[in-house]
């Protein structure tokens, strides 16, 4: 299988920036047009019937006012979508969990593999865990809290443990990094370099994908698993 052809859908966003620059170097995709608000370089939200481009996913790292054109695009072309904007009302989410029965759909937040070994050091503590747990977070002072990543792992907790996590966030740092901490355990990344490298991935991974329900990095780390 070839490099994974992305449409993405955010293009001047960080996670895009970082992405591009990787993307000619990439042994998984490459990025072959993009999809914004304003910028005369690429196309708009009303403008998605006129793509030229041969792609075969869709990266969506935009905002929750373009994202139900994207899923509606993404349902007619028949191209898997990756979902990484945040913010998603209650009503976007099930219309997306719906339309997962229609094409490939990847949510979950995370979208590092690094960090889901981070996840899962904390899963594991929580189970022999008997104190309250805290999750500490401390991110670059424009961060949306709490992070998706500080949601996912208390998601991961309660549906493995039946435990409640404790999330204290705080917006601390100039530089754009991203902290976690959970007693003795601790994971940071400084910039969006490794995310964006690490979606490039998971867009490959999930070119070759089936309509399925959700799927989240720890599904496909596991169906890969089953594969090999």
């Amino acid at each position: 299988m070839g490099k994974t052809k992305i449409l993405w859908s955010g293009i001047t966003g960080r996670t895009a920036t970082y992405a591009l620059k990787e993307s000619g170097n990439s042994p998984y995709a490459e990025i072959v047009a993009g999809i914004c608000r304003n910028n005369p370089e690429y196309y708009h939200y009303d403008g998605l019937n006129g793509i030229k481009e041969d792609f075969d996913v869709i990266v969506d790292f935009s905002h929750k006012e373009a994202f139900d054109k994207i899923l509606d695009f993404a349902v007619k072309v028949n191209k898997p979508l990756i979902i990484g904007t945040a913010g998603l009302s209650e009503q976007q989410t099930k219309s997306f969990e719906d339309k997962s029965k229609i094409i490939p759909i990847f949510w979950g937040g995370n979208f590092q593999f690094d960090a889901k070994k981070f996840i899962d050091e904390i899963v594991d503590y929580a189970k022999d865990c008997d104190e309250e747990i805290h999750l500490i977070e401390t991110h670059y002072k424009t961060k949306k809290i709490p992070s998706e990543t500080a949601k996912v792992i208390a998601r991961r907790v309660w549906d493995e443990t039946g435990k409640k996590i404790k999330i204290e966030s705080f917006l601390k740092y100039d530089d754009l990094i991203n902290d976690w901490r959970v007693g003795k355990f601790h994971y940071r990344v400084r910039g969006f370099e490794k995310v964006g490298k690490d979606v490039l991935k998971i867009s490959h991974m999930m070119a070759s994908k089936k309509a399925n329900g959700i799927y989240d990095l720890d599904r496909l780390v596991a169906e890969e698993k089953e594969r090999i």
